[in-house]
């Protein structure tokens, strides 16, 4: 009898867990509708206590549900704010790369320390990687700043096509491989010795491990760091493919090298941003504790819930903010 109890008790508490965050979605959507239905001018008369709270309200949610998710917050938090609120996109870019660098730092600590990151990998990486998101950051500035309305309706269509690309990729993908087996190594990536070993505690045993094929990885990263610094996006939904299907690395490398590139890469595209005007503490500040908040808590409630029917709602909304933003870019365009 006490086991039926418990067990029911449970199940309601895992009830509890799934209806807050489903009621936290329908709120997210209820306030983006609202602030999208603002005009810039209307916005800067919002009182600012207001505007501060409301903004980490919306970033404590999508903490929330990137973690159930299983989506990076910049790709959740960049088409949302651009797509939903009248806030300048250049803005939204900005913060969304803040975010991304500052997740990234805080995780890189503890994947150097236990050696899951490659440190060979990384240095080969993270020049190409970097490079390239400075660069995207820099073509975000010139494209503000020459191209006006008809550059602001390129960019939200293109990221409008690229978020419906993240969500086919996560719906459709290829499943990852833990442990891939390389069969042969090139003699380029052989040259760079990026063989590497780590502790697996899982195993109880060191793994030694081979990567390959790091001249088919170059272009991929100069475009993932393109993308990010151009769009504002975290770069882990790309990344992460790139060093396990394409390089064949362990799929705990891949997703610890793929947290500390980025933290390196978006240090250096954040600059461009910063001397365009983009970075504003009133705007940076709550939109960072809102998803480290959200972080947070949806960890915790990872541990008690499956999360796939958040996921499948996040991919949804992550579909409808896509639609939305290629309507916008189109609008701008006089298209539509």
């Amino acid at each position: 009898m006490r086991n039926i109890f418990s067990y029911t008790s449970r199940k309601r508490n895992i009830l509890n867990i799934v209806g807050g965050v489903l009621i936290a979605l329908a709120l997210l959507l209820f306030l983006a509708s609202i602030a999208s239905g603002l005009s810039p001018k209307e916005t800067s008369e919002i009182d600012p206590i207001t505007f501060t709270l409301f903004l980490l309200f919306i970033c404590i949610v999508i903490g929330i549900v990137a973690v159930l998710s299983g989506l990076g917050g910049g790709v959740i938090f960049t088409p949302l704010m651009i797509g939903f609120t009248p806030i300048d996109s250049y803005i939204v870019r900005g913060t969304g790369l803040v975010i991304a660098m500052a997740g990234a730092l805080v995780a890189a600590r503890p994947f150097l320390r236990r050696g899951l990151a490659n440190i060979r990998l990384l240095f080969f990486a993270a020049v190409p990687y970097t490079l390239f998101a400075a660069l995207g950051a820099v073509l975000a500035a010139y494209v503000k700043e020459t191209m006006g309305v008809f550059g602001e309706a390129l960019i939200r269509l293109m990221l409008g096509l690229l978020v419906l690309i993240i969500s086919a990729i996560f719906l459709f993908g290829g499943k990852k491989v833990e442990y891939p087996e390389v069969k042969s190594v090139d003699s380029f990536t052989e040259k760079l010795e990026l063989a590497m070993s780590y502790w697996e505690e899982s195993l109880n045993k060191v793994v030694d491990y081979k990567v390959t094929r790091a001249h088919v990885a170059i272009p991929c990263l100069c475009g993932v760091g393109l993308i990010s610094g151009l769009f504002g996006l975290g770069a882990g939904w790309a990344m992460i493919p790139v060093f396990n299907l394409i390089m064949l690395a362990p799929l705990k490398v891949a997703a610890a090298c793929s947290k500390v590139l980025i933290g390196i890469g978006d240090t250096a595209a954040v600059w461009p941003y910063i001397m365009g005007g983009a970075i504003i503490p009133a705007f940076v500040v709550p939109c960072l504790v809102g998803l480290v908040v959200g972080t947070i808590i949806g960890a915790k409630i990872m541990l008690r819930v499956k999360a796939g029917l958040v996921r499948y709602l996040i991919i949804a909304l992550m579909v409808i903010a896509g639609i939305r933003l290629i309507i916008q870019g189109f609008e701008m365009l006089r298209i539509v």
